[in-house]
């Protein structure tokens, strides 16, 4: 851009900042706007402005967040950078009555701006961009700072009131009480973690603030500069050139615009208007002519001279508006038209022919451009479609998700290439329905956790009333035992003649809760009718002691016998107490062996089940926040597609909008071209920010090309990441099922030790029973023997020898009947013990159950997530083959515009060179076609080999993964 100017206006050139130039002269004019040492820079951008910012360092002193707030807190009464801008109305009445000083403030202006940088088109837009982007973050930045100002300050008084309650206690008690230091350690460190972010947040708002200073500042001065240079003086300049074009001022000329003086003056120019140029122009300019009144030239040569000066001066506008053309041209489409014809150069003197083809390679540059304008527009058209196209083929995909939960989804609306606005709607109320099932989700894993606590109690109640239903059955089952062990002694013996009851009815196996019902209440009317017999067998046994004690002469009679009987018995009576010794001996080392056995085995099972239990978590906790994470990246991805969506949606409404602006440009720029050569003007330069605006969109769409791809590349790159954490898991997965294998072993071998103590156990519980009831057939026996009390009571009186050696049988019978009480307290013991193993054994079995269904269910798991990973790859494979099609009616567009040349070229050049332009063509298509193919056939090999080495190590895998335990498969139910 040309930076010339004329009069007061002189350009500097820049010797320091971009932003802040310095004159040559460090002191500002009389009636300058800024002081001295900015160099006519605006004084509200302080370099202090940017002290925050990452430009500029961070050296310099940052306001604490405190005063930042309470002084934003003013700056937005009185207007900030958020405050709308009060304008005030121009006072025009009052500078129009005074041109003096309006003509001191232009000229004040022109000084101060004249070394102001002037901006191009697309970085003025992309300052505007920024500045729109920035505004959104100060107010998300201001609403974060608000809400942690306010977590500060009710952390601070929570604070407080701690301290205060801490101090408080401190008082009324004794002096060696002190407040809880954890407490405080806690709120300091939570105050100091608050205190902290609301600091980020103040400076993160500072730097935003202080960079839209800086964006107003800079376009502040662009529109500075742009006035300076396209101001074209007072009234009298612009009447001589509305004299030269015929009286009529364009409307779009910069000086129908800018100029104070046509603007401002509401009554018409008259002869005595001032000229307020002259109080600074020379009178040299008065003595031409005054030369030429004296001469009288200026009858004559004034008019031919303007006719020949205007006749020369438009010849030249229209060359240089015909270069300038070619090269707008050019640049619209570089391959093509490389070799554009050049404009007709004047030789000499201009005439009506040289202007007349001027006129015609305008009038064909027009049609070219015309022509260029409808393949930019095509191009934009089929852009659009394209992203209607990509956007069904997003809610395809989203349909086919919703409508696994909803049969009642609607499908998505079809491509009508109108507009993706019904696309983007059902995306957006596709994702609402995503959201709506996801939090539905949520709300029945919550109700089936508490379900979960809820039968806790339930399940405990179960496995009790199972343990006493084996219970139960397994004293049934010995009770049946000991009857068939009896009939086959009694079926032995033929002279026996003693009757046993029958067996009792098995009853189900399977438990239930009526069948337990029915076996207690079973077991209720047993034990009554033997407590029944058991009273009429004692009042029997009362009945046969009178018998006896009336039957003394016959007893006398038997005493010899008895005597012999009573030396039979003292000796199995020491062989029996020799025997009793010996079993509490083995039952004693049975004792002990099993309790350490027991303990041992206890400790073993608890810490492996600890170590389990520790390895489950961490797993459990890794899973979470894997998935977390996971779903974290998700709805980042979700984020950016919304965001690329909304970009998209964008762009098409703003390109719609500059297609529409172009189309009606075209047809006013058609009408003013056949009109007059001044709209030819107007419309060309249109026409150049036309192409800049279209150049600019081809990089945007290039740009989203790629970043599409880096998307892939990204996924693909998630996607190996997930297949490594999936390795990761497995082989965490055969460490746990090694070792769950490890504690099955050892909680076999334990339950193999536990079943040999059972059977010990109750070997000695029948050795005991037997030795029982031989004690009590002696007793029964010494009784008859030596008849009742009385009876023994009047021998002992007769016979002190006899007394003597009854009361030592009543003394190793006392000794005894303590032994055998201590016995059945040990039998006891035992039994306790055993129930307890059994309970212990019984939890194992049931944890080991929980882990292997755990471990079924990471199985499960991860066989999900190899089938999610090859959808995955299937889709993936579906974008590439997409791609590649793009590509390649991409390269058969481009090949099918080789060779076309402009409008312009004549018809026998197009013929001879058709041939050998469609023959090219062909081969170059071909040759694409070729080496396309031959890339798809790469490609398509590796992605064969790629499924086939992964079908190789998915089948590795299974068969390295550890088969299910015999106790896990026993446990589970059929």
């Amino acid at each position: 851009m040309n930076n010339n100017t004329n009069g007061l206006r002189t350009q500097y050139p820049y010797g320091m900042e971009a932003l802040s130039p310095r004159p040559l002269y460090d002191f500002p004019s009389p009636t300058s706007n800024y002081p001295s040492g900015f160099g006519a820079s605006p004084g509200f951008v302080p370099s202090s402005a940017f002290q925050g910012s990452p430009r500029f360092g961070s050296s310099v002193f940052i306001p604490p967040p405190d005063v930042f707030l309470d002084g934003r807190k003013d700056a937005d009464q009185f207007g900030g950078v958020d405050a709308v801008r009060d304008f005030r109305a121009r006072r025009s009445a009052m500078l129009n009555s005074d041109p003096v000083a309006m003509h001191l403030l232009v000229e004040t202006a022109m000084g101060d701006s004249q070394n102001f940088d002037i901006l191009s088109v697309e970085e003025v837009e992309a300052l505007k961009q920024e500045q729109k982007v920035l505004d959104g973050k100060l107010n998300t930045v201001r609403k974060r700072l608000e809400s942690e100002t306010k977590i500060r300050d009710a952390t601070k008084s929570l604070t407080r009131l701690t301290t205060k309650k801490n101090g408080h206690r401190r008082g009324f008690s004794s002096r060696g009480s002190n407040p809880s230091k954890e407490d405080i350690v806690v709120s300091d460190e939570g105050l100091d973690t608050i205190n902290k972010k609301v600091d980020d947040l103040s400076r993160e708002y500072l730097e935003i603030e202080s960079r839209m200073r800086l964006i107003d500042a800079q376009l502040l001065m662009h529109t500075a500069g742009v006035l300076q240079l396209t101001h074209s003086g007072p009234t009298k300049k612009v009447q001589r050139s509305q004299e030269a074009n015929g009286g009529v001022q364009r409307p779009d000329s910069p000086a129908s615009i800018y100029n104070y003086e046509s603007n401002r003056s509401l009554g018409p120019d008259g002869e005595d208007h001032f000229d307020d140029r002259s109080l600074y122009r020379s009178p040299e300019n008065l003595d031409v002519l005054m030369n030429a009144l004296q001469n009288g030239t200026h009858l004559h040569s004034e008019t031919v001279g303007q006719q020949s000066q205007s006749l020369d001066a438009t010849a030249k506008r229209l060359e240089d508006l015909n270069e300038r053309l070619r090269e707008l041209i050019v640049q619209a489409n570089p391959e093509k038209n490389q070799e554009y014809a050049l404009p007709p150069q004047s030789n000499g003197a201009p005439d009506a022919s040289s202007m007349d083809q001027q006129l015609d390679f305008l009038d064909q540059g027009l049609r070219d451009m015309r022509a260029e304008h409808a393949n930019i527009k095509n191009g934009s058209k089929h852009a659009l479609n394209a992203v209607e196209g990509r956007l069904e083929g997003i809610n395809n995909q989203l349909y086919a998700l919703v409508s696994r939960n909803d049969e009642k989804a609607k499908p998505p609306p079809a491509i009508s290439g109108g507009g993706a606005q019904e696309q983007l709607n059902y995306m957006e109320d596709s994702f609402y329905t995503v959201e709506q099932a996801q939090y539905i989700l949520t709300e029945q894993i919550e109700d089936l956790r508490t379900n979960a606590n809820n039968n806790k109690d339930v399940d405990q109640y179960e496995t009790t009333l199972i343990g006493l239903w084996d219970i139960i059955r397994a004293g049934e089952e010995e009770a049946r035992k000991r009857k068939q062990q009896r009939r086959e002694m009694l079926a032995a013996d033929p002279d026996a003649d003693e009757e046993l009851s029958p067996d009792e009815d098995p009853g189900p196996e399977q438990f239930s809760l009526m069948a337990f019902s029915a076996k207690v209440q079973m077991l209720y009317s047993r034990a009554s009718s033997l407590k029944d017999k058991q009273s009429i067998l004692v009042r029997q046994i009362k009945q046969q002691r009178e018998l006896n004690s009336r039957s003394d002469a016959q007893k006398e009679e038997q005493f010899d016998q008895l005597k012999e009987q009573v030396l039979s018995a003292r000796s199995e009576k020491a062989s029996m107490e020799k025997e009793l010794e010996r079993a509490m001996g083995h039952l004693k080392e049975f004792d002990q062996q099993k309790v350490e056995s027991d303990s041992k085995a206890l400790r073993e099972a608890e810490q492996q089940i600890e170590s389990l239990e520790m390895q489950l978590k961490e797993f459990d906790r890794e899973k979470i926040e894997a998935e977390s994470r996971a779903l974290d990246e998700a709805e980042k991805r979700i984020g950016i597609l919304e965001k690329q969506l909304k970009a998209a949606q964008e762009e098409a409404l703003v390109e719609a909008a500059a297609i529409q602006t172009e189309r009606s440009q075209d047809s006013n720029n058609v009408n003013e071209a056949k009109a007059a050569l001044k709209a030819a003007i107007a419309d060309k330069e249109a026409i150049q920010a036309e192409l800049s605006q279209v150049s600019a969109r081809a990089n945007e769409s290039d740009n989203a090309r790629r970043a599409a791809v880096a998307e892939k590349e990204a996924i693909s790159s998630e996607l190996d990441q997930a297949a490594g954490r999936l390795d990761e898991v497995l082989v965490a997965l055969r460490t746990a099922s090694s070792e769950r294998e490890a504690a099955e072993a050892r909680s076999t071998e334990a339950t193999k030790n536990l079943k040999a103590k059972e059977d010990e156990l109750s070997s000695l519980e029948s050795e005991v029973v037997r030795l029982t009831t031989e004690l009590t057939f002696a007793k029964a026996e010494l009784d008859g023997a030596y008849g009742t009390r009385a009876e023994r009571a009047a021998e002992s009186a007769a016979s002190p020898e006899l007394k003597k050696e009854l009361e030592d049988l009543v003394a190793k019978n006392a000794s005894m009947a303590t032994e055998i009480q201590s016995l059945r307290k040990m039998a006891e013991a035992a039994s306790q013990s055993e129930a307890e193993a059994r309970d212990s054994e019984r939890n194992l079995k049931q944890e080991l159950s929980g882990m292997a269904s755990e471990y079924e269910q990471l199985t499960r798991d991860s066989i999900q997530n190899e089938k999610d990973r090859e959808s995955l790859e299937a889709s993936i494979d579906k974008l590439r083959d997409d791609k590649e099609a793009l590509e390649m009616e991409i390269s058969d567009e481009r090949v099918k515009w080789l060779g076309v040349r402009s409008p312009s070229v004549a018809n026998g050049a197009a013929t001879i060179e058709a041939t050998s332009i469609r023959m090219l063509r062909e081969d170059f298509r071909k040759m694409m076609r070729d080496r396309t193919a031959e890339g798809l056939k790469a490609l398509r090999n590796e992605q064969e080999e790629r499924r086939k080495l992964e079908a190789l190590i998915r089948t590795l895998r299974k068969e390295s993964a550890p088969q299910k335990s015999s106790l896990s498969k026993s446990l589970t139910p059929a």
